[in-house]
């Protein structure tokens, strides 16, 4: 496994597969915290004669922007990224290959999710904190124990995008079906999330994680609140990769 593992990072480092998404959720965190600081000066520039007022952003809002972009642009860059994890080795036939060594079809599959999410993880918690960093630095202090556990909802919601299209990847033929079929749901999760937010439902519902950023931030909402939709989706992350393995391993490569 150890092995596995190791070649797993040095391809997705060498391929600059799963670095390009840290490179965008970078970007992210070095970009929104001037752009929120300097934000009226920069529609003053673009709106000559006409006096725009607004009011001035507060570290909240700053570092909640941050979280919202990654949230949306960043789940979709690494959507594009893990879609062929699987189904492109299928395809090139190096699937096959690799299996036909002493090599488990279990195993294929955690030394790639494992690496995943090593590389989800620890990229978020560390761009996450210069975005807290550089907030600091240009606005003031947001709320750090909000910050954090804002930081892990994101991290979660962002592991579950990974996993689903990681299962997809792994039982079909196509890594454009699946990335098309992730950046589907990924959309039609948050139209239902419209519906789901004015019910009991909400309470349980993964996009939950997401409009609780906002008020972990601020403090307006408590911990305690992510408890019931942070369950559903670490218990949907386990579920969705046990039927991607089980599938897989009766698959024909």
């Amino acid at each position: 496994m150890t092995v596995l593992l190791m070649k797993e990072f040095k391809w997705n480092w060498r391929s600059f597969r799963y670095p390009a998404f840290l490179l965008v959720v970078l970007f992210f965190a070095l970009l929104d915290p001037p752009m929120m600081k300097y934000m009226n000066e920069i529609m003053a520039r673009f709106a000559e004669g006409v006096e725009i007022v607004m009011p001035d952003p507060t570290p909240e809002e700053t570092f909640f922007s941050y979280l919202s972009d990654v949230s949306q642009m960043g789940v979709l860059v690494l959507i594009f990224m893990v879609m062929g994890t699987v189904a492109r080795e299928k395809e090139t036939g190096v699937a096959g290959w690799m299996l036909s060594k002493p090599i488990g079809r279990w195993q294929y599959l955690t030394a790639k999710i494992a690496v995943l999410f090593t590389f989800v993880t620890i990229g978020l918690l560390i761009c996450s904190t210069l975005a807290y960093l550089y907030t600091m630095t240009l606005m003031g202090q947001p709320p750090m124990a909000g910050s954090i556990w804002a930081t892990i909802a994101l991290i979660a919601y962002t592991l579950l995008l990974a996993t689903l299209t990681f299962a997809f990847s792994a039982v079909l033929k196509s890594q454009l079906a699946a990335g098309g079929l992730a950046v589907i749901i990924f959309f039609l999760s948050g139209l239902f999330n419209l519906v789901v937010s004015e019910t009991a439902a909400a309470d349980f519902y993964p996009n939950t994680l997401l409009a609780l950023m906002k008020p972990l931030i601020d403090g307006t909402a408590s911990p305690s609140t992510m408890t019931g939709p942070l369950a559903i989706t670490l218990l949907l992350i386990v579920l969705l990769y046990l039927l991607a393995g089980s599938l897989f391993s009766h698959m024909e490569l």
